[in-house]
This record gives structure tokens, sequence and C-alpha cells, in this order.
């Protein structure tokens, strides 16, 4: 029996993930992988431990992944919702899977004064991965173009 292949992506359901989802699902298809779509989040200091917003996030990524669905309908996509810091369970993921490739979106933290260059997230992916990780840059960023 032959080892499925996989693509890890991260979303925040930013418009920077949602690049990068679509990025990884193009990427899937080519190659004949499945993609994995996962959202991490950490509980904000005092919430309640009663309070689980799994459910909802998990609607909130079905949603998410929905047009990635219908744009390549033989692709198999899912979609984990995961409790913990979204670095450590993108890479966990990717592991537990045998994933060939983690892609996440450049978030555009670098406008504010105390963030990293491609954001704190990527970063701490990018540098604790053994996998390969494709960062997808913002698009807001301009291209550099030569005045001709």
């Amino acid at each position: 029996m032959e080892r499925r292949r996989w693509i890890v992506a991260g979303t925040d359901f930013s418009p920077a993930a949602e690049r990068a989802v679509e990025h990884a699902a193009e990427l899937a298809a080519e190659l004949g992988a499945s993609l994995a779509v996962v959202h991490a989040y950490e509980d904000p200091p005092g919430a309640p431990l009663a309070s689980d917003p799994t459910p909802l996030l998990q609607a909130r990524i079905e949603e998410a992944v929905s047009p990635v669905r219908q744009h390549y309908p033989s692709l198999r996509v899912d979609a984990f919702v995961r409790r913990g810091a979204p670095w450590e369970k993108l890479v966990n993921l990717a592991c537990d899977l045998g994933a060939e490739m983690i892609v996440v979106g450049a978030s555009g933290e670098s406008s504010r004064a105390n963030a990293t260059f491609l954001g704190r997230v990527v970063t701490r992916v990018a540098s604790t991965s053994t996998r390969s990780v494709l960062v997808i840059p913002n698009a807001a960023a301009a291209p550099v173009t030569a005045a001709g």
C-alpha cells in the first residue's frame, strides 16, 4: 500500500492565510498529495476552561476550505482545529501526517514596531520544522520592478 502524501497549510483566517491555503491546494493537486488545513489557537489568559471554541472554529475552518473543495473536487482536503501554540501545532500535525511541506502566509506583521519581518508564527515554524516550509508573501507588498 502506497503512503499518502500530505501538504499542511496553516490558517488564521486572514487574507495572507487564505492565499497560502490556495497555493497549497494548487501544489497538492499538481503533486497528487492531500491537503491538511489547520487552525491552531491559544486560550487567552483567564479564559474559563469550560468555554471551548473548537466547535465554532471547526465550522469556520470548514467554511474556509469549502471553496478549495469546490475548485479541486478530486483533492482530499482535511480541516483540523488544534489548541496550543500555532507553530507547534503546525509542525506536530505535519510530523503526524508525514507531510512533505508546510505552507504558511507571511503575516504582514512587519508594520508593527516590535514584530519580526515574517511574523512570529512563520518565523517559529521555519526555525523548528524538519519539513520544508513555503512562505507565501504578503500581497500588500508591491513587487519590485525595474523602470524601463
